[in-house]
């Protein structure tokens, strides 16, 4: 299963944090996610029906936008 960690400098403070964490857990073929706030990291477990290019969409959409993201 794909895993990839995105970096996304928009994570401030745990409000930012949990809303990453609820755009990610809502999103179709994510099996796992998991968000760090001191590195400023999110990382997802999903399927190959979902790239992670539809992943940063989504987290832009949700107003944090990832720079980088690493498989």
């Amino acid at each position: 299963m794909p895993e990839t960690t995105f970096h996304i400098p928009s994570l401030l403070n745990r409000d930012d944090a949990d809303a990453v964490m609820f755009e990610l857990q809502d999103l179709p073929c994510v099996n796992q996610a998991d968000v760090d706030l001191a590195a400023r990291t999110a990382w997802v477990s999903h399927t190959t029906m979902i790239s992670p290019d539809d992943v940063a969409a989504a987290l832009a959409e949700a107003g944090h936008p990832p720079d980088s993201w690493t498989d």
